[in-house]
């Protein structure tokens, strides 16, 4: 994996997402790669406060349908 990848799938890993065939050369290209690992801190320690801060709160019943038939539109119906 190069750093280009590592960026685009940080997220995917932090929230146990990524497939399990990609977790390992992500985990090495971090281990060696220091840009890429202050990176992963970074966005660890972000989505940490995210959900500590905001885990509790839900979006108001309107911004919910409203988001939901835009993606509608977009890919077709969407399951909740």
């Amino acid at each position: 994996m190069n750093c280009r990848e590592v960026r685009a799938t940080l997220f995917l890993f932090v929230d146990n997402e990524m497939e399990e065939e990609r977790r390992t050369p992500f985990r090495d290209h971090v281990a060696g790669c220091p840009g890429c690992a202050k990176q992963y801190h970074y966005t660890e320690r972000l989505l940490l406060i995210v959900r500590e801060r905001c885990g509790r709160c839900t979006a108001p019943a309107e911004l919910r349908t409203r988001i939901l038939t835009s993606f509608a539109h977009r890919r077709g119906p969407l399951q909740l």
